[in-house]
């Protein structure tokens, strides 16, 4: 099996994805084909692939690229957690909407942000996507990076099989834990996760809990839950709250993922911030992480906080191990969620075995498809309008963008941040 990891040197996602591979499924016969424009990186998390290897009596081949077309040929999954220059860009999109519309909500999916941002990432996967259908057609892409949904539809509709991970529903299993057990645990939440079943299904990052399986009763729970969270100590007053109150079922994405999709309300707060690390933890996290190439520090000390998204789960599964069942998948939806759109990104439990992929098939209560459908439509709409470089379609995004109150500022925001990432996202006409 060839494995390329595109963006190897996140430096989470990284090394996690290597002992994924090498320790956790032991794949056999397996090349791994290291990635990053940073060519230094991915020679360190080449040092971590190779002590992991030494460690667990494995002879496994290893590569290291500058560049992705130097690694694709022949491959039969490719992992993709490449966000383009993510802080230098993110700040530029901050202080043209500052200037322009300094109300505006800034948030890493919605609003002006979101959409440049998406615009930024989808350029990125185009050109992934052609150069995989060139030299790797059989291959399936692993997404784990940002704006997920719309990354994995512009992959998917360029004609490269695509699966999106992301575990941020699974964070409800923390608060399931606390309110039906007391339980105050941190990920993996591994109490809750080995009592409760979960359906969860929606919009990444927007999904709504549908079912609560208790496997020490085998009784189904999810009444009990949501009375126990609507009792005066369940969950603090929130957008979180508000939408439980209104819908009956349970969104575990929290706050500051939901506001993205929503009208500004008093719950919600602009993140003009980096996210995902600052250049101080990176910079800590890549000396923990060349002590343990270096043979210094045990991996459980290099790495202390793994990833939450786990494709190689995927990959071995489908290349005949052992079965595994994803709370939370994307894929594209050809059925699964009948009562949204076909071919939007939806996030679903699947269960993935040799050469067969089975989401849950559901539908969703008319509550949570009123916040569903608007959601994955702009999904859609800003996907098309990425594909086909429309100046037209792309101003009907912010029409349709709930976060974009003022869309006169909003637009005039938005083709500021097309004219300074241009040499990205190319010609919008």
């Amino acid at each position: 099996m060839k494995i390329t990891l595109i963006g190897v040197g996140s430096f989470v996602f990284g090394p996690s994805t290597l002992h994924d591979a090498i320790v956790d499924h032991a794949l056999p016969d397996l090349h791994l084909a290291l990635v990053d424009k940073n060519l230094a990186m991915a020679e360190l998390m080449a040092g971590v692939a190779r002590r992991l290897a030494r460690e667990a009596g494995r002879n496994i081949r290893i590569t290291t690229h500058g560049d992705w077309a130097d690694a694709l040929d022949g491959a039969d999954f490719v992992l993709c957690a490449v966000a383009v220059q993510l802080h230098q860009r993110f700040f530029t999109d901050v202080q043209i909407i500052q200037r322009i519309y300094p109300e505006h909500l800034i948030t890493e999916f919605g609003g002006v942000a979101g959409i440049s941002y998406s615009l930024r990432q989808i350029a990125m996967i185009r050109q992934l996507a052609a150069d995989i259908r060139r030299l790797s057609p059989n291959a399936w892409l692993l997404v784990s990076c940002n704006p997920l949904p719309r990354v994995c539809q512009a992959a998917h509709q360029t004609g490269v099989r695509t699966a999106g991970f992301c575990s941020n529903s699974l964070g409800g299993l923390q608060t399931i834990g606390r309110i039906l057990q007391g339980w105050n645990e941190n990920f993996p939440w591994p109490k809750a996760a080995a009592r409760y079943q979960t359906v969860m299904a929606g919009p990444n990052h927007f999904t709504f809990l549908l079912d609560l399986l208790d496997r020490a009763t085998g009784q189904n729970v999810t009444a009990d839950f949501t009375k126990a969270a609507l009792a005066a100590n369940g969950l603090a007053p929130s957008r979180t709250r508000q939408l439980l109150e209104e819908t009956g079922y349970y969104p575990p994405n929290g706050d500051d993922h939901m506001q993205d999709f929503l009208p500004p309300s008093p719950y919600s707060h602009s993140k003009a911030e980096a996210w995902h690390g600052s250049d101080a933890d990176r910079q800590h996290r890549i000396d923990l992480l060349q002590k343990f190439a270096d043979g210094v520090l045990p991996f459980t000390a290099a790495v202390d906080h793994p990833a939450w998204e786990r494709p190689i789960d995927f990959a071995a599964a489908l290349a005949g191990g052992k079965p595994v069942r994803f709370n939370s998948l994307n894929l594209a939806n050809t059925g699964q969620i009948a009562n949204l759109p076909a071919e939007v990104f939806v996030e679903t439990p699947v269960t993935v075995s040799a050469s067969r992929i089975e989401p849950q098939p559901i539908t969703l209560p008319a509550t949570v498809r009123q916040y569903a459908k608007p959601t994955v439509d702009l999904h859609n709409a800003i996907t098309q309008a990425a594909l086909t470089g429309s100046r037209t379609a792309l101003k009907n995004t912010v029409a349709q963008d709930p976060t974009i109150l003022d869309k006169q500022r909003g637009w005039l925001a938005l083709e500021e941040c097309l004219r300074a990432h241009a040499d990205l996202i190319g010609n919008i006409s």
